[in-house]
Parts: C-alpha cells; sequence; structure tokens
C-alpha cells in the first residue's frame, strides 16, 4: 500500500494549501471591493484640491480677491499642502490595491493548479478502499458497514430536504390563508359597524382569496404528508378538518356576527396549522443537520481507517 499512501500524503498537502488559499480569497475579495470604493473617493478628491490650487496659479477671480486682500501666499500654500496630501494619499491607497490585486491574482493561479485534487484524493480513497477489501484485510468489514451506513444517510437526508421542500411550501401557503382571512376579518368589523357596500364587497373579496388560498394549502398539506411518510415523521395537522372551513364563507343563511365569528374560528386554527408546520420544518431541519453530521463522522472514520491501512 505504499504506493497509495505517498499519493494520498501529496494530495492531502495540496487539499490543504487549497483551503488555505481558498480562505485567503475570501478576505481577499471584500478588501479589494472596499479599497476601489476609497479609491475614487481619493481621486475625486485629489482632483478637486489641485484644481483649486490651479485656480489660484492661474488668472482667475479667486486670484484676484485674494490679492487684494494680501492673502493669496498663505492660501496658495495652504491649498498646494492639502493638494499634496490628497495626493499622497491616493497614491498610498493605490499600492495596496494594486499589492492586494496581486495577491488576488497569484492566489488564484495557484489555486487554479491545484483544482481537482479533493476529487482525486477521493478517487484514490476509493482504489486503496477496494484494494484493501479484495486483499482480504480485516478491515473490509468495516468498510462496507460504513459504506452502507452512509448510503442510509445519504438516502435519508435526500427525503428529508424533498420534505422540506414540500413544508416550505405548505407553510407558504398557510401563510397566504392567515394573510387571506386577517384582511377578511378586518374588512368584516368594518362591514359591521358602518353597514358599507364598498366594506361588504372587500370582506367577500378576501373571502375569496381565502378560499383561493385554501385550495393551493390542501395541496401542499398533502405533498406534505407524502414525502414526511418517507422520512418516517408526522405532522399534527388535521386536514380534512380544517379543509372545511370555507364552507361558512358563502353560507348566506348566516348573519353577519355570524360569518365573522367563523371567519375568526377558521383564522384561529389557519395560524395553528401555519405553527405546526413551522415545528415539523424545525425537527426536520434538526434530523437533515444530523443526518449530515453522521455522514460526516462515517466518512472520517472511513477515510482514517483506509489512510491508516
Amino acid at each position: 500500500m505504499d504506493g497509495f499512501d505517498s499519493e494520498l500524503a501529496r494530495l492531502r498537502a495540496q487539499i490543504a494549501r487549497s483551503e488555505q488559499l481558498s480562505a485567503r480569497l475570501r478576505d481577499l475579495y471584500p478588501r479589494r471591493e472596499q479599497l476601489a470604493a476609497q479609491e475614487e473617493e481619493l481621486r475625486e478628491k485629489r482632483v478637486d484640491e489641485q484644481e483649486d490650487v490651479d485656480r489660484l496659479e492661474a488668472k482667475s477671480l479667486a486670484r484676484y480677491f485674494f490679492t487684494l486682500t494680501g492673502s493669496l501666499d498663505e492660501r496658495l500654500d495652504r491649498e498646494r499642502a492639502e493638494a499634496r496630501e490628497a495626493a499622497v494619499r491616493h497614491d498610498a491607497l493605490l499600492e495596496e490595491l494594486r499589492d492586494v490585486e496581486e495577491d488576488i491574482a497569484e492566489s488564484e493561479s495557484e489555486l487554479a493548479g491545484l483544482r481537482g485534487c479533493e476529487q482525486q484524493y477521493d478517487e484514490l480513497i476509493d482504489r486503496k478502499a477496494e484494494a484493501l477489501k479484495r486483499s482480504g484485510s480485516p478491515l473490509a468489514g468495516r468498510l462496507r458497514d460504513l459504506e452502507a451506513q452512509s448510503a442510509m444517510l445519504v438516502r435519508r437526508q435526500r427525503e428529508t430536504e424533498e420534505a422540506i421542500r414540500a413544508g416550505q411550501e405548505a407553510y407558504g401557503a398557510a401563510e397566504d390563508v392567515v394573510r387571506a382571512l386577517s384582511g377578511a376579518s378586518t374588512w368584516g368589523m368594518v362591514d359591521m359597524f358602518s353597514d358599507s357596500f364598498l366594506a361588504d364587497m372587500a370582506k367577500y373579496s378576501r373571502i375569496d382569496e381565502a378560499q383561493r388560498a385554501m385550495e393551493r394549502l390542501r395541496v401542499a398539506l398533502r405533498r406534505f404528508d407524502t414525502e414526511l411518510a418517507d422520512v418516517g415523521g408526522g405532522i399534527d395537522v388535521r386536514v380534512e378538518s380544517f379543509l372545511g372551513f370555507a364552507d361558512v364563507f358563502f353560507d348566506n343563511i348566516f348573519t353577519d356576527l355570524a360569518v365573522s365569528s367563523r371567519i375568526q374560528n377558521s383564522l384561529a386554527s389557519a395560524r395553528e396549522t401555519e405553527r405546526r408546520i413551522e415545528l415539523s420544518l424545525n425537527r426536520l431541519g434538526a434530523l437533515r443537520a444530523d443526518c449530515l453530521s453522521e455522514r460526516e463522522r462515517f466518512e472520517a472514520e472511513y477515510e482514517s481507517l483506509v489512510e491508516r491501512a
């Protein structure tokens, strides 16, 4: 295995250098942007200060005024000093900016030459692992176990991420329901106390929005339930009873007060649904983090066993 080991050591060194260069560039890029912005300001300042000097040195109204007051030399000396200071500060920043740009160019060039070292390292680890398993090494069984466990975690992480995407869609639909019902509730109160045709129209417009949003939520919740079943989790939302809330909106038997009461009940249920979806998303997020942590642990053990063999 000596041939594998020397090449692995070389690739490990390249990976470490690649990470170092990437970290350096993450610091250098914003520094370059900051310096570029400062350079523009100092360049404008330098031009302005030099223009002040030029106006006093030329035949200008400013020169004539300061000559009459007897303060031309004093004013000119001050303007020249300010112009020199602006030029020095600008030149110093230009030098720093050039240095940063050179450092970026060198780091990017070296990093480009190291591109692919991580993939080569992974491929070499796989080749050495296969050689170990073919050789009948005592580590072969453990390597196969780690591979199986890692594959299971990859599958579970993928299923969890699919459930999270479905849950986020359901949460967005629940937000739309809450927003529409809140609007319907507000206009319902206005309608009760004002008996306004416009308020009545606004209320039923929000009710229409709520019904459409509930239909979207119906689809999103069912999709979320399907994805959660793949993960093996559950969501504490009674979809059937929630979907029945839309039935009250177009029942002309009820008075405004009764309709408003039904709207309030539906709004409370919609908010509870939104809260439960959020709790499920939090659990799924924790599960995804656990999967990732376990995968990293298995992969680290796998690499360590293969390297040391």
